[in-house]
């Protein structure tokens, strides 16, 4: 370790405070008459048992007494609030669609019952307290159940005579209702000339899906069927090459010094990787899943972004330094449907789960996001991370709009260039790319969003990508598409040739071979952390001092956090001190965190001395039937520092970017001018949606404390105290169980 390299500091528990709290909730009285209302309800109810009876002939669930329709609660009223209303009108929410809309299923005798219970209501306003709080019943029929690409694509003046889609069922039905279903559903394909691909499929909420090829005109035996939920147009992910040979790096061997066996493993998700003879000790494993595996080109240039970040920095040395040994999962094999796609990515997690916690995905659908439901492999990815205790890091997607477009601003302001599925998952790291340099005829100059890189919002409107990294540029003149030779294009292909490339792709494996550096000091493996301090130390490229609100959202949804800083990441310094801490937290309990602020940096004076900066990142759980409910629980941050008289007081923050709610990550940095020494906290809160039980949200916490001129020795201060750990010196799991 350097001079300047410390240890992080780890928070024990004697730091920290558990704190009961008492979960509320409010309803404001609604001021309707409730015969008016009442008789909107039961004509509702009506005109739903008359829309159904109208599609029977297409309706999968006829004859089951089952019955499928939308309800509808007044704005500012939450379905997750109001789970009495339901139980007691015998109402079972399948799917929210958004805060206060949900699809619901009742047996037939339920339904008679609720529309007695409503007359009831409109005669006396008995039950008021339940039927005030619905607006409205409505049908779930036609193409509200399209996805916005498939409208599009029916929408359009040339409409293919077939479409490949994905039939996905009402969530949450039971076993019986299903065989049922699904029987009827395979008749109606053959009877109207559909044929199905592959073999029915289920997510990881056990939902069944069938992809299945139908004529375009059949579309609405589909839409009015009871059975299905939702329709897509079928996502297919390959490897996008585009490049040239050029220098030979075939002699290439690996440096002597380095301790192979003791190298951090990534997972490359791709079309294989062929590395040259002398760099091929560092593949642990070559795996297929009975598949004829791809070409490795695509998967050789992202390995090779893994193993050396930026290859020309060791050049022309033939005797190079990797920073991680690679498991080569070969899974993309030319334009795979997604339902495939989602099988070989869960057994290779499965396979390799046990020694290998990162998992690079360099593949993306070719459509942006809707946004307004998570994608299904967005909410695979994220279900597999839970599950497995794993981490995704994917690409952010590339666009072509690059082709059509005259300048950078025009591509921002396209919605096509918006984020492509997997990277809306809320629980992978989602990396874009920016420009290394400048290029004459390029649209990108150097610290630009690259001019291929999809950008935000992800799912819901949240910040997407998560980081950025540095990657080639593609340049246009007079029709013809390069991309020129610079330190962040060229990658090893292959032949064994360096290569000029460009794409998010490539940038993705620059941030999970920095993660897989950061992780390899971390102890036990603790993914959760690692990630804390890789998001923490994130540096932005843009210009901090004047930038608004506003600007700052808008820049986050271009760049995220910024670059990921491996060194930062890895080792507080002399005049920057990082706690870190792991836990969990519930809706019962609060956690008040205690850090040190040291006199030696109170003594200052002068303006904006001292810098705190906190980040939290939880993994709580997920529901791809809860719409833009998606996220279970979020977890908030807030800052208390000393005063004179003894107590803790709030620290304001100056932007709201960081700290949205339902958000897996929670940060924001705040510069001090005059301030008291001593004992300060960072306040953490959970809150849920949809927890019946008490469940157990892990979290990882970092808290920075800097000296902003970088010439004090806080580090020492704070460590003479004793009462913090370098993180080297413990194992994180036992000492964070409370």
């Amino acid at each position: 370790m350097s001079d300047k390299r410390r240890n992080h500091l780890w928070i024990p528990d004697e730091e920290v405070t558990r704190v009961d709290k008492k979960p509320t909730g409010r309803t404001t009285p609604r001021n309707i008459s409730f015969t008016e209302h009442g008789q909107k309800l039961s004509s509702s109810l009506q005109s739903i048992k008359q829309a159904i009876e109208n599609v029977s002939e297409d309706d999968s669930l006829s004859d089951t007494g089952l019955m499928i329709f939308k309800v509808e609660l007044p704005d500012g009223e939450k379905i997750k609030d109001k789970k009495d209303l339901f139980t007691s009108t015998g109402m079972e929410v399948k799917v929210v669609k958004s805060e206060n809309k949900a699809v619901i299923a009742t047996t037939e005798n339920q339904f008679q019952s609720l529309k007695k219970r409503i007359d009831d209501y409109t005669r006396s306003g008995s039950g008021k307290t339940y039927f005030d709080y619905i607006e409205d019943f409505k049908p779930y029929l036609g193409s509200e159940k399209n996805s916005s690409s498939l409208k599009k694509t029916t929408c359009s003046d040339l409409v293919s005579d077939s479409l490949d889609i994905q039939l996905m069922l009402v969530p949450n039905l039971r076993e019986e209702i299903y065989d049922l279903a699904i029987q009827r559903l395979v008749e109606k394909i053959g009877d109207r000339d559909g044929i199905i691909q592959e073999e029915l499929y289920y997510l990881s909420d056990n939902t069944p899906v069938i992809r299945v090829i139908i004529p375009s005109n059949s579309l609405f035996h589909y839409e009015n069927d009871s059975a299905i939920y939702r329709i897509e147009e079928t996502d297919f992910f390959s490897a996008d090459v585009a490049s040239k040979d050029a220098i030979d790096l075939n002699e290439l061997e690996l440096d002597d010094s380095v301790l192979i066996d003791k190298l951090p493993i990534v997972t490359v998700l791709d079309s294989g990787v062929n590395f040259p003879e002398g760099l091929e000790p560092l593949i642990l494993h070559h795996w297929t899943d009975g598949s004829s595996g791809g070409d490795s080109e695509h998967g050789t240039k992202v390995a090779s972004r893994v193993a050396f970040k930026y290859i020309c920095d060791q050049l022309p040395s033939t005797k190079i330094t990797p920073r991680t040994r690679i498991i080569d999962c070969n899974i993309l094999d030319g334009s795979v449907p997604v339902n495939v796609f989602i099988k070989r990515i869960q057994n290779a997690v499965a396979t390799f789960c046990d020694i290998s916690k990162i998992y690079n995905l360099s593949a993306n659908a070719s459509s942006p996001i809707e946004g307004d439901e998570m994608s299904i492999l967005g909410y695979e990815l994220d279900a597999l991370q839970l599950k497995r205790n794993v981490q995704f890091v994917i690409s952010a997607g590339n666009h072509q709009l690059w082709s059509t477009e005259s300048c950078l601003e025009d591509i921002l302001d396209d919605d096509d260039s918006r984020v492509s599925a997997p990277a809306d998952s809320m629980l992978s790291v989602v990396v874009g790319a920016t420009s290394g340099e400048t290029h004459p005829n390029s649209l990108s100059a150097i610290n630009e969003v690259s001019s291929y890189s999809r950008i935000g919002s992800g799912f819901n409107g949240f910040s997407k990508p998560d980081l950025t990294a540095y990657g080639g540029c593609i340049t246009c003149i007079a029709g013809s598409v390069s991309v020129p030779e610079d330190k962040y294009s060229l990658l090893l292909d292959k032949n064994g040739q360096l290569t000029p490339d460009a794409g998010t792709s490539f940038t993705a494996p620059v941030v999970a071979g920095d993660f897989a550096e950061i992780l390899g000091i971390i102890p036990n493996q603790d993914i959760l952390l690692a990630k804390v301090l890789l998001y923490h130390n994130a540096m932005p490229i843009w210009d901090e001092d004047s930038i608004t609100d506003e600007e700052l959202a808008y820049t986050h949804n271009l760049y995220g956090r910024g670059l990921s800083n491996v060194d930062e990441s890895k080792y507080s310094s002399p005049s920057k001190v990082t706690f870190v801490r792991t836990g969990t937290l519930n809706k019962v309990t609060k956690e008040r965190v205690t850090i040190y602020m040291p006199e030696i940096l109170a003594a200052q004076v002068g303006r904006n001395v001292a810098k705190v900066s906190v980040t939290c990142i939880s993994m709580p759980p997920v529901d791809r039937t809860k719409g833009t409910e998606y996220l279970g629980a979020y977890i908030r941050a807030s800052l208390k520092k000393s005063s004179s008289d003894g107590r803790l007081k709030p620290v304001k923050q100056d932007f709201k970017v960081g700290r949205q709610k339902w958000d897996v990550c929670h940060q924001f940095t705040k510069l001090f001018s005059k301030f008291e020494a001593g004992d300060w906290q960072i306040w953490l809160e959970l809150f849920s949606r949809w927890d019946e039980e008490n469940i157990d949200v892990p979290y990882a916490l970092a808290v920075t404390i800097e000296d902003v001129s970088n010439t004090l020795d806080v580090y020492s201060e704070i460590e003479a105290l004793n009462r913090y750990r370098a993180i080297n010196t413990l194992r994180l799991r036992l000492d964070s169980q409370s």
